[in-house]
């Protein structure tokens, strides 16, 4: 087996030894040298088409998804998929579905996009945006105030002050009705007014009927004599015997 490898190793060796001459003269021979030169020229045009590649690639780079450009305006999904359906014609972008890509210009836009839309921010509401009215546009906003910031200012519970609204809302100062029913500052000296014309603590429960006179000695008596003789009825009736009757079918 020894020999056998040896003899292997060396008809591969001399295999080798005659592929390396024959090389080195078809290197020195005029068809190895075009052949050469074509190989370069193909080497070169795999790099100019390497190069075309790249700058294609980077090109595409430029232009971003949309989540991409959610990231870099710093706007969420859900706004960025209304702008998307709103303001179309303002957003720049190629292609469709999918596909569609947007470039850098496109951030300016949504952030541009995120400042408009800053004063009309959250949900609007299920009956769509109520029109203010004479009452609302009255007081300017900063001046109102609501029931918990009255009950802090006047030191009035707030179960007192909703119940002074119940019973006195002519006479309090306050715009709009419900929960966003708002009282300017003229309504914390309405609201100390309420208070110390109310009488404090809680009104007088109303007295009780008084209860009936006890009966005299006599009915008392009259009442133990008949319990006793109803009491004795009952033990006469015990000690008299059981009858039980049985009838057949």
């Amino acid at each position: 087996k020894k020999a056998a490898k040896k003899r292997a190793t060396k008809k591969t060796r001399a295999k080798r030894a005659r592929k390396k001459a024959v090389r080195k003269t078809a290197r020195k021979s005029p068809a190895h040298k075009r052949a050469g030169k074509k190989a370069t020229k193909k080497r070169a045009a795999r790099k100019k088409t390497a190069k075309k590649r790249a700058a294609a690639a980077g090109s595409t780079r430029k232009l971003y998804t949309l989540t991409e450009i959610g990231r870099l305006a710093n706007v969420s999904m859900p706004t960025l998929q209304k702008y998307k359906r709103n303001h179309q014609d303002r957003i720049p972008s190629v292609g469709e579905g999918r596909t569609q890509r947007y470039p850098r210009k496109a951030v300016a836009v949504l952030k541009q996009l995120k400042q408009e839309n800053l004063a009309r921010r959250g949900r609007p509401p299920k009956g769509g945006r109520r029109k203010a009215s004479a009452a609302d546009t009255a007081q300017p906003k900063d001046e109102l105030l609501t029931l918990t910031e009255i009950g802090r200012i006047t030191k009035i519970s707030y179960p007192t002050l909703s119940r002074y609204v119940k019973l006195f809302i002519d006479r309090i100062p306050h715009v709009g009705s419900g929960r966003k029913r708002r009282f300017p500052r003229e309504a914390v000296a309405v609201f100390r007014q309420l208070r110390s014309e109310s009488r404090p603590g809680r009104p007088p429960a109303a007295k009780k009927a008084p209860r009936r006179a006890a009966r005299g000695d006599e009915d008392l008596g009259a009442r133990i004599v008949r319990l006793e003789k109803a009491v004795a009825d009952l033990v006469k009736s015990l000690k008299k015997p059981l009858q039980v009757t049985i009838r057949g079918r």
